[in-house]
């Protein structure tokens, strides 16, 4: 009924096929992540540059504008009616925000990233102390929180989505009624 079939040397041939499949295959994946880490920054550095983009002009330093954003710059922000482009139109957007909110801050509250692709919760809080959208000065201190997702090539931001509380600033300020609750 059942026959045993010989031992012969076909079942060394096979082991030795397999394996030498499996280490191709884990040698091609090494020198994938090596060519992806190649071609732009490690996660962790990603991490870094985002960060210092988030948090260090509202300390004053706006050179880091032009160290982490590409000239090709694309930001999208639905407070915004067209996108922020480019390291000029960053430096305008931060430029507006610090004057409103002098000695205010934004904090990185937790980062998550892949390869170039970086997601940041973050919250911002200052002092109402200039213009903002038509408002004047109110002297209120304001928290909003949101999320960036951005994208890096070659060490640096090339593209950004973001979605903040803006409705939260607002009622803040006293410029929208609070919603109603339920």
């Amino acid at each position: 009924m059942f026959r045993r079939r010989s031992r012969g040397k076909s079942r060394p041939a096979i082991a030795l096929a397999v394996a030498g499949t499996v280490a191709a295959g884990s040698a091609a994946a090494v020198a994938l992540r090596r060519r992806t880490r190649a071609t732009g920054a490690p996660a962790a550095d990603a991490e870094r540059i985002v960060k210092r983009l988030l948090e260090e002009p509202w300390k004053g330093n706006f050179d880091v504008i032009d160290e982490c954003v590409a000239p090709g710059y694309v930001g999208h922000d639905p407070a915004e009616a067209e996108p922020i482009r480019g390291p000029a139109g960053v430096r305008a957007n931060f430029d507006k925000y610090v004057a409103a909110f002098p000695g205010g801050a934004v904090t990185v509250d937790d980062q998550i990233s892949e390869h170039e692709n970086v997601a940041t919760r973050w919250t911002g809080r200052g002092i109402h102390s200039g213009e903002i959208a038509g408002i004047a000065p109110t002297g209120k201190e304001v928290t909003v929180t949101g999320l960036t997702i951005s994208k890096l090539e070659g060490g640096k931001i090339v593209e950004e989505w973001t979605t903040w509380d803006t409705l939260g600033m607002l009622v803040q300020l006293g410029a929208v009624p609070e919603p109603a609750r339920a």
